[in-house]
């Protein structure tokens, strides 16, 4: 039986959709994000459901050959990829390997997937924006991302994968929004965006 709070030593035997590492504890299954197939790892179970269970890494014991520093500064905490600790090379094979298990998984006569079609830069190819604002802990403006399963805001100023104009003009809009003192949705207090505020200065920069 698996417990929340207690400490594994695993091998992970696979890795998930989402790049997450998969583990067996007496046949009960464990997700572990950032880890590797073929790694060696110390885990603490951080939630238990009845099929399987969620853990995070404590220890890399043997690291993956493919294992690699990621080029992103919040990577850690953001929830928005999943693969930047995985050799780019190696990361086209998962997705083969994750499609191919999808497609073949109720069919009688097997197809073969192809290999992934990589990109010769893969940096700045994202084409979708979110980008929440909020106040940080001093109830100062703050623009970023979500960090992974909460709604807490991580400040980000530079994106691996996003399009670099997105980034641009989130910029400009939030600028924008402090130079003009427009309120922020506050998570705490509920509240939204003035109305009223918003509708007195519509036409003020025109």
């Amino acid at each position: 039986m698996v417990n929340k709070n207690e400490e594994y030593t695993v091998e992970i035997i696979d890795n998930g959709f989402q790049g997450e590492g998969i583990a067996k504890i007496d046949g009960f299954t464990i997700f572990i994000p950032n880890a590797i197939k073929g790694e060696k790892i110390k885990i603490l179970i951080v939630k238990v459901l009845s099929s399987h269970a969620f853990g995070k890494i404590l220890e890399i014991i043997v690291p993956s050959k493919y294992r690699i520093e990621s080029d992103c500064t919040t990577y850690k905490r953001c929830g928005g990829c999943s693969l930047r600790h995985i050799d780019y090379l190696e990361t086209l094979k998962m997705k083969q390997n994750a499609v191919q298990s999808l497609v073949n998984k109720t069919l009688k006569n097997k197809v073969e997937v192809q290999e992934t079609l990589g990109m010769e830069v893969p940096y700045h190819y994202r084409n979708k924006a979110q980008y929440p604002l909020g106040k940080d802990k001093n109830g100062n403006p703050i623009m970023g991302v979500f960090a992974n399963r909460t709604h807490e805001i991580i400040p980000i100023h530079k994106c691996m994968i996003q399009n670099e104009q997105t980034e641009k003009l989130a910029q400009f809009i939030f600028n924008f929004i402090i130079e003009n003192q427009i309120s922020i949705y506050d998570e705490n207090t509920k509240k939204r965006f003035s109305k009223t505020y918003c509708n007195k200065n519509r036409y003020k920069n025109k």
